[in-house]
């Protein structure tokens, strides 16, 4: 089968949230069809694992995001009454190769990931359209109207109602939208009834997170005892969690345990995240090439987000290192059930100080076998490529389906027979 993979990111390397669902369709579908990638990257620091992503599919088309060139069409797009989303993402170069590619390559299916790509799909593509929302971005940005003291909260507010729209037709278009959870299935059904509303749970490599293949380096361990978020730094729901924590918890913590520290590990941290370095106390690492040591050599870690949207991968990857992780119960929502026992789950600033302090005061590199365990058992039992192998061929099959039915209803239409005009008395 030939499909075309659209992605917003180039979905390679797995280091971060959407690149690692991604990059995981990309391969499933890559080992079994020929698969051409037309995706964007914002980052030259990407280029250089451009011919990385090329050895997942048949052909690969990246196109550098202009920084200024996406925020100027964002906001024309507000001006115009459209969501600013898919604006950031539109090139009339995407759109002209995505176009020609169709034109001459026959594929049999289109793999959307992310809504704002769904802008290239061209209507008259009669195959079979797949769209992974990952999550519902307009009750993202209705979180962020509804989070959000700054005066432009009713920026998010609009651009969560015109999302919204789009995703009501992306539902009617694609002949399977899916999701990565239970909740996010829940907010897109209230959006858009259908059946065609499936959930693919994240998918997590635990053999990468294995503990024996993990060690703490000198420089990681001189910090210990600490606490850890991860995450990218430039994201919103991290900004804020981390903030609050810092300012909220943290404080608490240190009062008790002078020694604690708290390590933020993560991409491209905004002002206000690098400004937290400014206590001793506090380490920003910025990008890491690999996250693992840092997971290794904490006692645990948290995740105190308050606008939070399908499962956070950093819960995941810290349980299977072993690691105890605290949980907002926004973040605890997306989580599989079987996981909450493993997990704790608290939103008072004090009684998670409380937590942490007791944890911190623990042997600092001890994994808990229990709580790797629970990942392993639910990743075990999750049977994921099947799942997906199983969506993709019920879209084939609709889509076939809708085919025919257009089909001979155009045939009955150009053998009906005419009908003389009555003439009136």
């Amino acid at each position: 089968m030939r499909i075309l993979f659209l992605a917003h990111r180039l979905p390679y390397p797995p280091n971060k949230g959407d690149k690692i669902r991604s990059f995981w369709e990309l391969r499933y579908l890559a080992a079994r069809h020929e698969v051409d990638l037309f995706c964007f990257y914002d980052d030259l620091g990407d280029e250089k694992f451009l011919q990385g992503a090329r050895d997942f599919c048949a052909n690969l088309y990246a196109e550098k995001l202009s920084w200024w060139k996406s925020r100027l069409q964002s906001f024309l797009a507000l001006l115009r009454g459209r969501p600013i989303s898919p604006a950031y993402f539109y090139s009339r170069t995407m759109l002209r190769n995505v176009r020609n590619s169709v034109s001459s390559r026959n594929y049999d299916l289109i793999f959307v990931y992310c809504s704002s790509m769904v802008q290239y799909v061209p209507s008259l593509f009669r195959g079979a359209r797949v769209l992974d929302m990952v999550d519902v971005d307009s009750d993202k940005w209705a979180q962020y109207g509804r989070r959000t003291r700054s005066g432009v909260s009713w920026l998010w507010k609009l651009e969560a109602r015109r999302l919204a729209e789009l995703e009501r037709q992306a539902v009617k278009d694609f002949s399977a939208i899916l999701v990565c959870t239970d909740q996010e299935a829940a907010a897109l059904q209230r959006i858009a009834p259908s059946p065609k509303i499936m959930v693919l749970e994240n998918r997590l490599d635990t053999n990468y997170f294995d503990l024996g293949k993990v060690e703490v380096p000198t420089e990681i361990a001189v910090r210990q005892p600490y606490i850890i978020f991860t995450g990218s730094m430039d994201y919103y729901p991290n900004v804020d969690a981390v903030t609050f924590f810092h300012r909220e918890v943290f404080p608490y913590i240190r009062s008790v345990l002078p020694q604690a520290r708290l390590v933020i590990a993560g991409r491209n941290p905004t002002r206000a995240v690098r400004r937290l370095a400014c206590d001793a106390t506090v380490l920003v690492t910025g990008t890491v090439s690999d996250i693992r040591p840092y997971l290794r050599g904490a006692s645990v870690a948290v995740a105190p987000l308050r606008v939070a949207r399908g499962v956070q991968n950093k819960i995941l990857e810290a349980m299977a290192m072993g690691l105890v992780v605290a949980v907002s119960n926004q973040a605890a929502k997306a989580l599989p059930k079987c996981l909450l026992p493993a997990i704790r789950i608290e939103d008072d600033p004090r009684r998670l100080a409380e937590f942490l302090v007791d944890r911190l005061r623990e042997r600092p590199t001890k994994p808990r076998a229990e709580v790797r365990d629970a990942v392993l058992k639910y990743f075990g039992m999750l049977g994921w490529e099947t799942r997906l192998e199983d969506i993709i061929c019920r879209a084939i099959h609709l889509a076939d389906r809708e085919e025919r039915v257009t089909a001979h209803a155009l045939v009955e239409r150009t053998q009906a027979p005419d009908v003389p005009l009555q003439r009136s008395t």
